[in-house]
């Protein structure tokens, strides 16, 4: 939705990021492929052939440094939107979102409306693919 609006270096950042969150729990899921490649044309930047160029805990430390806080929302949202993709939210993702929300310094409150924020737009995605059919 807003990937487009970072800087080239953040979006690969972003890529990286989003391809650990999706394999965190060992199930790296075809909608999880699938909203990856969405994303990657977004930004314009290759998948990479889903390989991760960065450590993850470097990744991190980049994020804490170099983010604004609109950056940080759009990040935080889009990783969101990434590991319920699959409806499925395995402990892994949780800590890892945990973690990541502690970095970003998302409140708990921004968290919850991100889940909620994605929940709505998967029911409308449905009830539109629903719709065309």
């Amino acid at each position: 939705m807003y990937l487009s609006m970072l800087s080239t270096e953040k979006k690969y950042l972003f890529r990286d990021l989003e391809l650990i969150m999706s394999n965190v729990d060992g199930d790296f899921s075809p909608e999880e492929k699938n909203i990856i490649d969405a994303h990657c044309i977004e930004m314009h930047i290759d998948n990479n052939n889903y390989e991760i160029d960065n450590r993850q805990d470097g990744i991190l430390n980049q994020l804490q440094e170099s983010l604004t806080e609109q950056e940080r929302s759009i990040f935080f949202l889009e990783l969101v939107g990434t590991v319920m993709a699959d409806d499925v939210y395995p402990d892994a993702e949780k800590e890892l979102i945990g973690k990541l929300a502690q970095i970003l310094q998302v409140s708990e409150t921004k968290v919850n409306e991100a889940f909620t924020i994605i929940a709505e737009m998967k029911s409308v995605y449905a009830k539109c693919a629903a719709f065309i059919k």
